[in-house]
């Protein structure tokens, strides 16, 4: 079952164009990620470049194995040399547990999508996940969302860090508190089979002593073990060593970055599309990351840190950057160009609002001599228990319905349920009382005119009156019913939880707990990368 991208909520309209009218939007992006004889032409530019491939190999085999991989994921790296393979990349922040459904979604669909491009395209894919760990906002990441056992929508947060401190998260480090989040977890769901490996399996990766990046990428790479997907913390010194080269053009050019991606925000915006990075010149697109993330403002040659009263010339900064790399990183806009330094990237799986964020990009990429990867939107999908399937049938309810308003179709069902008698009574009463209150008024006014504004005003009334009676008879038929507003109510907040899509809400760890870890694979089968509208998922 499927329901058409166009019907998703909110969708934008550089979204849709990107989906159903790509000639629109063709000049800002590589090419239309439905045409499979780009991905051929993308991996034969992307296997020009002079890449640091045993370098890069080495350092992610290193990673990987501390992370616990399987030996897919080894033999994944090795294709880095010995068949020069080229990456679909994915990545995401490191939110706790997992962070939101569409993660997993997006790790599913880069798998998938290497799996397609090694059968039908020229040359070796691999799929390799990105690790946001250079990121400072934790208030993003340090908490999950899940329905509780009276099918409330509850959040489970982690409370061992500050949130209001910009610390990169590669420097988190969990603290005890980590084990009341667990904790919370068992409490808040019901017991299953499976409920004991899952949270011994969590434990095992989320405890105290580790960094928060570290846990992340092992309860990950726990989940798609017999997949072959690679994962990379872009925080790795070694890397950033590697990488260097894009930080340096930044520093040393006065942010092209920004220069290129304001020159397409002003093409976007002439096309009435909205923007997605808030650009600022005079600011580089680099943090100097020590025990926070400060931005790099800069006039001329002169560069100041925020909060730092000295400043700095060009060729200090420089300076710095070639003698300590790993103390700086990337923001939003020139992360991806520092992932693509690092990587051979045909393709980034990204959700609708990355492809908005990468259409300011293409020209960054060209200033920056690197090759645009083909933007491939992540698998949309929705996981329907039986319990929301059945309410969901029992009342002839569509998904859609549920996006839309909840409680315009409790108030439909309530009114149908009212007997009709009451309802014609209603209607007989208000059209008799419109022409009797219509005769006074003609009456009235031939008598004394000036009454005119009171017999309105009276009419008023009575109306209003009639109408807070039909509302408490709408009321007490939805109390009543309760078992109908209970059970809409339950496919609300699964489906639609706090008016937003559940794979924007949701944690995939609740889920395991009820079906096991071999929902991973029920998943990675049920993904259908060959077409692109959102998937329902019966479970």
């Amino acid at each position: 079952m499927v329901i058409p991208t166009n019907k998703l909520p909110n969708i934008s309209s550089l979204a849709y164009d990107y989906f159903y009218e790509y000639d629109k939007v063709s000049e800002f992006f590589t090419g239309n990620f439905r045409d499979q004889t780009i991905y051929s032409q993308q991996a034969e530019k992307v296997r020009s470049r002079d890449l640091p491939r045993e370098q890069l190999a080495a350092l992610l085999k290193e990673q990987n194995l501390s992370y616990g991989c399987g030996a897919q994921t080894v033999g994944n790296i090795k294709k880095f040399i010995q068949d020069e393979a080229c990456a679909v990349v994915t990545g995401q922040q490191v939110g706790l547990f997992s962070g939101p459904l569409y993660t997993i979604l997006k790790a599913l669909t880069a798998i998938k999508l290497a799996e397609s491009l090694n059968q039908n395209s020229h040359g070796c894919f691999v799929p390799v996940f990105w690790l946001a760990s250079n990121d400072h906002d934790f208030a993003e990441i340090n908490h999950i969302t899940l329905l509780d056992k009276e099918n409330r929508i509850e959040n489970i947060k982690y409370q061992g860090h500050s949130a209001s401190l910009k610390t990169p998260v590669s420097k988190i480090v969990l603290s005890a508190e980590i084990s009341n989040c667990i904790q919370q977890l068992k409490d808040l769901t019901y017991d299953s089979e499976f409920k004991p490996e899952i949270l011994s399996q969590l434990g095992t990766a989320y405890q105290a002593g580790r960094s928060f990046v570290e846990a992340f990428a092992q309860w990950m790479t726990r989940l798609f073990k017999s997949y072959g997907l690679i994962f990379i913390d872009a925080a790795h010194p070694g890397l950033k060593d590697l990488g260097k080269d894009v930080f340096y053009t930044e520093i040393a050019q006065n942010s092209p970055s920004t220069q290129c991606a304001l020159e397409t925000s002003r093409k976007l915006t002439q096309k009435n599309y909205s923007t997605q990075v808030q650009l600022h010149e005079g600011i580089l697109n680099l943090f100097l990351a020590e025990d926070e993330r400060s931005s790099i403002q800069f006039k001329n040659d002169d560069y100041s840190i925020k909060g730092r009263p000295q400043t700095l010339k060009k060729d200090e900064l420089l300076q710095l950057l070639e003698k300590q790399p790993h103390k700086f990183s990337p923001n939003v806009l020139l992360r991806p160009l520092y992932q693509d330094t690092l990587l051979p990237t045909v393709a980034y799986v990204g959700g609708l609002s990355e492809v908005a964020y990468f259409a300011q990009m293409k020209e960054v990429y060209e200033r920056f001599n690197l090759p645009m990867p083909i933007i491939y939107p992540r698998k949309s999908l929705t996981l329907i228990e039986k319990k929301v399937d059945k309410a969901l049938k029992t009342y002839s309810l569509k998904v859609q319905d549920i996006w839309q308003s909840a409680d315009a179709k409790i108030n439909e069902i309530a009114k149908e349920k009212i007997p009709q008698s009451l309802d014609k009574a209603f209607q007989t009463t208000a059209s008799h009382l419109d022409k009797d209150m219509t005769d006074i008024k003609q009456e009235t006014l031939a008598f004394e005119p000036t009454l005119g504004k009171s017999v309105d005003l009276t009419i008023g009334k009575i109306h209003h009156q009639i109408s807070l009676l039909e509302k408490k008879i709408l009321k007490a038929s939805k109390k009543q019913n309760t078992i109908i507003t209970q059970r809409i109510h339950l496919a609300k907040n699964s489906l639609y939880p706090n008016q937003h899509l559940q794979e924007r809400v949701f944690n995939i760890t609740p889920f395991l707990i009820k079906y096991g870890f071999g929902l991973m694979e029920r998943l990675y089968q049920a993904v259908d990368i060959k077409h692109h509208d959102h998937q329902l998922f019966k479970l």
